[in-house]
């Protein structure tokens, strides 16, 4: 894993063959997008066939960041990348139930992701 640090968020970007995972830590805030998406932009062009968002460590987001995930979305399916979120904290999971991102987003836990999607890579 390689450590990507912007003040106070770091994204660790794991590569897994042909899934990828990035591994986000701190505030993702709409001052620290054009990090985010530059490291994204990095991902896809591998060409990966999964690109999974560990949440875990993700204290805090804002509305920005939120629609930044939106758009990675919209960017993966148009791809055939399968964006996966898992790991969601109690706060993140309500905020995406509020903006009904669940309805758009594939999200689990580790274990089940870990399970479903790296046994078997």
């Amino acid at each position: 894993m390689l450590p990507i640090v912007n003040e106070t968020l770091h994204i660790q970007v794991e590569n897994r063959g042909r899934i990828i995972i990035l591994h986000f830590r701190g505030d993702f805030f709409a001052d620290r997008l054009n990090d985010v998406e530059k490291i994204w932009r990095e991902q896809i062009a591998r060409k990966p066939r999964i690109i999974a968002i560990n949440c875990a460590g993700i204290e805090h987001v804002d509305s920005s960041s939120l629609s930044t995930l939106v758009k990675f979305l919209n960017e993966a399916m148009e791809k055939n990348i399968r964006l996966i979120f898992y790991d969601l904290n109690p706060s993140l999971q309500n905020l995406f139930e509020i903006a009904r991102l669940q309805r758009f987003f594939f999200i689990t836990t580790r274990e089940k992701f870990e399970k479903k999607f790296l046994q078997t890579a």
